[in-house]
């Protein structure tokens, strides 16, 4: 397995969920709409205010600016997604909002910009290919793009294992947040959500009192 094929078998399992559930939060893979905004709402505890800039990474439907949306929370949004048949269905969803098609860790992609936020859900659990060191590398590379801070989830290897022969990518909180406090000492873990999930946050500055 290669990063090449992970990335392909991501946009083939998003493509053909798209295809069968539509403009839905089941065509990302969610268990139900409130759990995804669960994770909204723990992502975005990291500060995001009115007028911040947002970089959204795996966007898929760009469910996290509808939230934000909903919420009377206006920023600049960017959306970020691999898989082309999710980048135009977000583009048909929310046209007055930034979407673009391609990989965080393209060699030049977003060479020249930077973002308030940078923000990630539910982007590793279907890695494959040496996952830890994937997330190192995104979370590297989310941090050096952001200007305040990183918000990224991940699937726990504190839950009890799912009993449905799945391979979903699970990582040890603590082992994570470890990483992340080589790149911020202004690092954040946040368990107290779900069980079986876990949030980083990862700041230039420490949090204001």
């Amino acid at each position: 397995m290669t990063t090449e094929e992970d990335n392909r078998h991501t946009i083939d399992v998003f493509s053909s969920s798209l295809l069968q559930h539509g403009h839905d939060f089941r065509a990302l893979n969610w268990g139900s709409q409130k759990g995804q905004e669960n994770r909204f709402r723990i992502l975005c505890e990291i500060g995001i205010e009115t007028a911040d800039s947002v970089l959204d990474v795996g966007c898929g439907l760009g469910d996290l600016y509808g939230y934000l949306k909903k919420r009377g929370t206006k920023v600049d949004y960017s959306g970020l997604d691999i898989t082309p048949d999710m980048v135009a269905a977000a583009r048909d969803k929310f046209p007055e909002a930034k979407f673009r098609e391609g990989g965080l860790l393209d060699a030049t992609h977003l060479s020249d910009q930077s973002f308030d936020y940078v923000i990630a859900s539910g982007i590793f659990y279907l890695r494959r290919d040496k996952p830890f060191q994937h997330l190192e590398r995104s979370a590297r590379r989310m941090f050096e793009l952001c200007r305040k801070g990183v918000a990224f989830n991940c699937l726990s290897t504190w839950a009890e294992p799912a009993d449905d022969g799945s391979d979903e990518y699970r990582e040890d909180p603590v082992r994570c947040f470890e990483f992340c406090r080589t790149l911020s000492p202004w690092t954040v873990l946040r368990t107290d959500y779900h069980p079986g999930d876990f949030t980083l946050y990862l700041r230039r500055q420490a949090q204001q009192s």
